[in-house]
């Protein structure tokens, strides 16, 4: 199998999208995909009445499914495909329904077997809600048709 073209970033940004769209918890939670670089990632969700907790405000568990998937698509930007293996994160502040999540992951480190990557979270208002970091364990790599 041929490798992706790292500088190709349209073959990467066409394999994260069908990516994302072939994943069910990633379909069911609404997430979109607002841009992709190489090495950096944007994802947003609209928070909705079932992202929330009793409180009427996002679920902790939604902001931290959305860093783990931006960061794990900024994993995929840089073509390796990783699971997670150790996940931290700090909320800052609340997301009401709603509002818009915006999340930036980008890579600070890309290694052989392992990736590093961090992540914020703003609000529509462009204010700071979250940051958290990740390390990722690489268990393959991306390759084109």
């Amino acid at each position: 199998m041929k490798q992706f073209n790292q500088d190709n970033m349209k073959s990467i940004s066409d394999y994260i999208n069908n990516f994302y769209e072939d994943n069910p918890f990633t379909k069911h939670l609404g997430v979109d995909i607002v841009s992709i670089d190489k090495g950096n990632v944007c994802v947003s969700l609209t928070i909705k009445h079932e992202h929330t907790n009793v409180y009427g405000i996002a679920h902790g568990g939604v902001i931290m499914s959305l860093c783990d998937m931006a960061m794990g698509a900024a994993c995929l930007s840089v073509g390796k495909k990783v699971v997670t293996l150790d996940f931290n994160i700090n909320i800052l502040k609340s997301i009401d329904m709603e509002d818009v999540a915006i999340v930036k992951g980008m890579i600070i480190h890309s290694g052989r077997s392992t990736v590093v990557a961090e992540c914020e979270v703003f609000n529509k208002d462009n204010k700071l809600c979250a940051k958290a970091r990740g390390t990722f364990f690489v268990i393959g790599r991306l390759a084109s048709e």
